[in-house]
């Protein structure tokens, strides 16, 4: 009687804990029309890290429950829950019942099912669905915790704009497939070829990474803000971001 209501509390639990998760969420507002002095004022007030074009779009509950779909659809989550419930029941039906003297266990499970089988068969379900429930919220939690950073995995592979990682000499060390795609246009093979000399030696001495600045990128008739995050092996992540005409 006593597991069956312990495994309540905590399938309660699990899920409480779960809606108020988006009670926590923040919104960002639509994006609208701005002048291009106001782009410069917002895109200079935001993180080094940008938030993806999918967060923008998608709200955080309908990003919640896509989780919860796909953590569903994952085959591992049954195969967890099937292993944790087993032993759990194993060890409530069987383990406790034979530590406590109380006879053969198997017995006194065939006795308890006979007398009252809807609290039998509830510990059993809850013995299941208490690990189904832990393994989805704690990897729903775990996802939309990291979702910044699992944006920022593939963002050069989205971002229009050009995101590039440079050397302390300039040349090239990582770049996503856009901005591959828009470097052969041009022939440009290092950091000083699309952000001129003198705005990249400011960017090689700003270890901060705090200052940003804009350039011209002539070839392309095009202007850019640019701002930059040293890594810890000499590195220069480069952030390029367009500026309406």
């Amino acid at each position: 009687m006593a597991f069956c209501f312990l495994g309540c509390y905590k399938v309660i639990t699990c899920f409480y804990v779960l809606t108020t998760l988006y009670s926590h969420l923040r919104f960002s507002p639509p994006p609208g029309t701005v002048s291009r002095q106001r782009v410069l004022e917002e895109l200079k007030r935001l993180p080094s890290i940008e938030r993806s074009h999918d967060d923008k779009k998608e709200s955080d509950m309908s990003l919640i429950f896509r989780l919860i779909r796909g953590k569903l659809q994952d085959r591992s989550t049954y195969v967890v829950a099937l292993i944790v419930g087993t032993l759990i029941s194993l060890y409530g039906q069987v383990f406790v019942p034979w530590i406590r003297g109380g006879g053969d266990p198997f017995v006194v499970f065939r006795d308890e099912f006979a007398h009252r089988p809807y609290l039998t068969i509830s510990s059993i379900f809850l013995a299941y669905a208490f690990p189904l429930c832990v393994g989805i919220y704690s990897a729903v939690a775990a996802r939309y915790k990291n979702r910044r950073v699992e944006s920022i995995a593939d963002f050069p592979e989205r971002k229009p704009d050009p995101v590039f990682r440079v050397a302390l000499d300039g040349s090239l060390v990582e770049l996503g497939a856009r901005t591959r795609e828009f470097f052969e246009k041009y022939n440009i093979d290092s950091a000083q070829k699309i952000l001129g000399l003198e705005a990249w030696e400011k960017v090689k001495a700003d270890r901060s990474g705090q200052n940003h600045l804009t350039v011209s990128f002539d070839p392309e008739g095009a202007e850019y803000l640019v701002r930059h995050t040293p890594t810890t092996n000499d590195q220069i992540n480069v952030y390029l971001t367009r500026l309406p005409a």
